[in-house]
């Protein structure tokens, strides 16, 4: 199996990231998809290696080690609600005592086995996210009067991939947080720039098709918790 059909050139990555033209061109979609895989990966190894040490100090599964370690934080957290309906010191207990269950495997065997499933997590979250997101990115080009074929829009936008490596850094403290949001931001310029040379839409138009869907996604995230806690409220003031 020859690598470069699965990757494109260091060259055109590199040109991607730095908004050239060149960089969005003489790629395919398989191409796209195993550097969207591989930087899925290299960008979880960290979270992979904090994960596992989690873990393996708590001598469980990553999940139960995560209950542990939110027990203490979900005790002191002061919501009227959630105190009227459960009771967070009693949660927090709970979750302790979750954590401690006997389990048929080592600790340090089901540390291990947990943190390695949720680092082979982050590729097939970034497949999804990039499948997803960009089919609705082209509804938007559409609706815009942009006529472009799925495969040479998905070989270019998956270059946006490559400034979300910096999201591997959250684990560091303060510093992880914001090489997050610059990757971020980082990521939709260049989808942005892929967009537009694929589509030949004007830039305007190519931003507002990008960021269209994650109004939509935004407008939809707010109406559900609205929804839930109007529906906690009412539930509290039946009681």
């Amino acid at each position: 199996m020859n690598i470069r059909h699965w990757l494109p050139s260091p060259q055109k990555l590199s040109d991607a990231v730095q908004l050239r033209a060149s960089g969005f061109t003489e790629t395919s979609m398989r191409q796209s998809l195993g550097m969207v895989f591989i930087l899925g990966l290299l960008a979880g190894f960290l979270p992979f290696l904090v994960n596992w040490e989690l873990a393996a100090s708590a001598g469980t599964a990553l999940p139960l080690a995560r209950l542990g370690a939110q027990a203490s934080l979900l005790q002191q957290t002061p919501l009227n609600y959630i105190v009227t309906l459960f009771n967070p010191v009693h949660l927090g207990e709970l979750f302790q005592l979750i954590a401690g269950l006997p389990q048929p495997l080592p600790g340090w065997l089901a540390a291990f086995i947990s943190a390695l499933g949720e680092w082979v997590n982050w590729p097939l979250r970034w497949l999804t996210l990039w499948i997803v997101y960009g089919a609705l990115v082209m509804v938007c080009n559409s609706v815009l009067g942009a006529k472009c074929r799925l495969q040479p829009f998905f070989a270019a936008t998956g270059f946006a991939s490559a400034p979300l490596l910096l999201i591997g850094l959250s684990p560091i403290p303060c510093f992880g947080r914001i090489c997050s949001v610059v990757g971020v931001i980082w990521a939709l310029v260049v989808y942005t720039r892929a967009n537009e040379e694929v589509t030949r839409l004007p830039r305007l138009r190519s931003l507002a098709a990008v960021l269209l869907p994650l109004l939509f996604v935004l407008i939809v995230t707010l109406s559900a918790i609205a929804l839930f806690a109007l529906f906690v409220f009412l539930f509290a003031a039946s009681i």
